[in-house]
């Protein structure tokens, strides 16, 4: 059960990053608020350029 909640923890983490990489805002800015590390914004930030590539 614990591992279930920080599972959608984490989730919501990277979905709050995905929403603010679409709004315009640093790597840097969105690793300090959702405390996500850099590296992992980068491979979202990613895909979603390929997302939009391919849309």
């Amino acid at each position: 059960m614990l591992y279930e909640k920080q599972g959608s923890y984490l989730q919501a983490k990277i979905d709050d990053a995905q929403a603010m990489l679409a709004e315009g805002l640093s790597v840097e800015m969105i690793s300090r608020v959702t405390k996500l590390p850099q590296s992992t914004i980068l491979k979202l930030k990613s895909q979603l350029r390929k997302n939009v590539a391919l849309a």
